[in-house]
């Protein structure tokens, strides 16, 4: 009997685990989607650090490119114009040839909201269907900021591989820099995950820990 009682609350545990993990998961993707998951920065002598301390930089979310500049504003132009650094980085890229930002994953953007509304009822059925391929409602979310990486970096070669006949100075064919510091003309190139794509990570971890915690329990539970 007291056999049976230990086993019975192991499993009470391992049940409790699993909803508070994919609780925990659904929250982090919620909170992910709102937030900035990647930063990418150009640096260059003719932008003064005290006007753009950091650099012409722009913030990728889930649905859309937003402004990531901060700095003084530009009182020639208007006394409440603040720094734009999606269009000054349109600007700078439209030199070599490329297409504006706003060209990029529109598609993407466009389906987000749906797609994350999706993965949310998936993960809520989640927390009481345990039937064939139970695990497959937590999957989406798991990959999703995997797939982010994979959709930045796919239209990043795109980017510097389409490049158009206006360009005012000749570059070759380029990949950008995905993940670290690189060199485009006279540019310093920055781009590295911000802190929406750790949340998004901390939700898939809380999410693969949840799927073999349940299955671990549903094993247990289907034992004679």
């Amino acid at each position: 009997m007291a056999a049976e009682a230990d086993q019975s609350e192991q499993q009470a545990a391992r049940l409790r685990a699993f909803r508070v993990l994919t609780v925990a998961g659904l929250l982090l993707m919620i909170v992910s989607f709102f937030s900035p998951m990647w930063w990418v920065s150009l640096k260059a002598v003719n932008y003064p650090e005290e006007t753009f301390p950091d650099g012409i930089r722009i913030h990728m979310h889930w649905t859309g490119v937003e402004n990531g500049c901060e700095g003084e504003e530009r009182e020639e132009v208007s006394d409440d114009f603040g720094l734009d650094c999606v269009e000054e980085m349109n600007t700078i890229n439209h030199y070599i040839g490329m297409e504006p930002i706003e060209k990029g994953a529109v598609l993407e953007f466009a389906a987000a909201p749906y797609l994350f509304g999706a993965f949310a009822v998936m993960l809520v059925g989640m927390l009481f269907y345990s039937g064939p391929m139970w695990w497959a409602l937590a999957v989406p979310a798991i990959v999703a900021p995997v797939v982010f990486v994979a959709d930045f970096t796919f239209w990043l070669w795109w980017f510097g591989h389409n490049l158009k006949e206006w360009a005012a100075f000749t570059v070759k064919p380029f990949m950008p820099t995905v993940l670290g510091e690189g060199l485009v003309a006279q540019f310093s190139t920055y781009s590295y995950p911000h802190y929406g794509m750790l949340i998004s990570a901390a939700s898939a971890i809380c999410l693969t820990l949840a799927v073999l915690i349940r299955r671990k329990h549903l094993q247990e539970l289907q034992r004679p």
